[in-house]
């Protein structure tokens, strides 16, 4: 049920309710049956007090609206905490709109058809070179979006791949992106960098140390989500909820207006976004532990350059592209780019994306949350949210979640089957440089012992050859 709120001169709010609102009709039934003593079809008595008002705080600046909900029958109203649910239309009223859009679409394009015969044969390269740019985004919504960036030299402030608009064949773009971006990463691998991270454990690194020993918000206590649980209230109007006020606030403010309707998205759409959720989490977790939960200035760029998504606009593709693949990427990049690249850090990373995941649609929506509080921060990183982060956000509160559970729990097989992100899967020659390390550690070892070993048979260094010495000189003197 669509509820609606004008306030003039320029404000509606409109929201999609589980259930009726109690209106003036709702209260007259009441009242009418309860005068005849007829038993209505709802237990429940409306009075004047159960309808819709409006209390506003002038020094504050802030109103509260309170409505009342017929409970027509006995269910639990669910997602209520989930604003950019409530935002978005019913699934009746999309089909409208969109039906008057396709409508109005037609119209547009059969006057431009009038009109295109005289257009210039530049201008027909021009709108064809255009036509075939490839499409980027969570669900392919976008393309020439960095175009003009490109062409200021500004694109790689904000991504990596120089120019991602610059394909001809949008159908081989994602390939052609995939190859250049591994290209690229055998590049800017450095293998001394990566062996001077090796010791960091020994070194008393506190930023290593602190990302290690972090108790992240999701990995809340047993006791501690205990007493989250006995505070709920459903019968205050200012129950708690698993949001605080700014992270409603922010909820209600991200737009889903040119999404596409999510109830129609195929099972391959679906799961390419749950693809593209694992490797932002995975750059989210990464930059959460090693800023000990405090964004820092870099936090923008180390959640583009961590992210294959982000940083070269990665079209995930099942079932060619699954969760391992996914995974060995991120931790990939993470063994190539920020401060730390440690292995087990990278591996308590991926822990933490299983169990981020594990926790359902909220601890997710949190942590989107956090990474689009950051984008919008940064002057160079601000559009990923229209291109990633708030749709992926509008996308996982219409997820329902037992589809969320269903994907954690694929995604803790994958990592518990065998070494599938064992160092040889990255394919950056991990074990071969530790191994070189390690003889280059033991033919220094060998030289030191071999030259202690000479050293111990000079009469004068060694001990034995000492006593020997002296004995000489006393049988002389003697």
């Amino acid at each position: 049920v669509e509820f609606h709120l004008h306030a003039p001169p320029a404000y509606l709010l409109r929201l999609t309710l589980p259930d009726r609102v109690v209106d003036e009709d709702a209260v007259e039934e009441s009242l009418a049956a309860l005068a005849n003593d007829v038993q209505t079809h709802h237990e429940t008595i409306y009075t004047k007090a159960d309808l819709p008002r409006l209390i506003y705080n002038p020094e504050k600046n802030h109103g509260t609206l309170i409505v009342s909900m017929r409970k027509e029958s006995e269910r639990f109203w669910e997602d209520l905490d989930l604003l950019g649910k409530l935002q978005e239309p019913a699934p009746n009223q999309r089909r409208k709109q969109e039906s008057r859009a396709s409508k109005l679409v037609a119209e547009i394009d059969s006057q431009k058809s009038l009109s295109a015969e005289s257009a210039s044969a530049d201008e027909c390269l021009a709108s064809i070179k255009y036509s075939d740019s490839p499409s980027y985004g969570l669900f392919q919504q976008h393309s020439n979006v960095f175009r003009d960036y490109a062409r200021e030299g500004l694109t790689l402030e904000m991504i990596e791949c120089k120019n991602p608009d610059d394909t001809l064949d949008a159908r081989s773009a994602d390939q052609d992106r995939r190859a250049m971006r591994l290209e690229t990463e055998n590049e800017k691998f450095d293998p001394d960098r990566y062996l001077n991270d090796l010791c960091v454990e020994e070194d008393g690194d506190m930023i290593f140390d602190c990302a290690m020993s972090m108790e992240p918000h999701w990995a809340t206590s047993v006791t501690e989500l205990t007493e989250k649980l006995s505070k709920l209230t459903t019968s205050a109007v200012d129950a708690s909820t698993f949001f605080t006020e700014e992270e409603s606030n922010t909820l209600a403010s991200i737009p889903s207006k040119g999404l596409p309707d999510f109830e129609t998205l195929t099972k391959e759409q679906s799961h390419a976004a749950f693809l593209c959720l694992v490797d932002v989490l995975f750059s989210y977790a990464y930059d959460h532990r090693t800023t000990d939960g405090d964004p820092t200035v870099e936090s923008s760029w180390t959640l583009m350059i961590l992210s294959p998504a982000l940083s070269w606009l990665e079209n995930y593709k099942p079932p060619y592209d699954s969760i391992q693949d996914v995974l060995i990427w991120s931790t990939r990049r993470s063994i190539i780019y920020p401060y730390l690249r440690n292995y087990n850090l990278s591996m308590k990373v991926v822990k933490d994306v299983a169990e981020i995941l594990s926790r359902g649609r909220r601890t997710i929506i949190r942590c989107l949350l956090q990474v689009h509080t950051i984008m919008e921060r940064s002057e160079s990183h601000y559009l990923f949210n229209k291109l990633f982060i708030d749709p992926m956000i509008c996308w996982i509160q219409r997820c329902d979640e037992l589809d969320v559970r269903a994907f954690s729990n694929r995604v803790l097989d994958a990592i518990s089957s065998g070494a599938f992100l064992a160092k040889s899967t990255l394919d950056l020659d991990l074990d071969e440089l530790e191994q070189n390390l390690l003889s280059d550690d033991d033919s220094d070892d060998t030289k030191d012992e071999s030259s202690s070993e000479e050293q111990s048979d000079s009469p004068v260094s060694s001990d034995k050859g000492f006593r020997t010495m002296i004995e000489e000189i006393n049988s002389k003197e003697n």
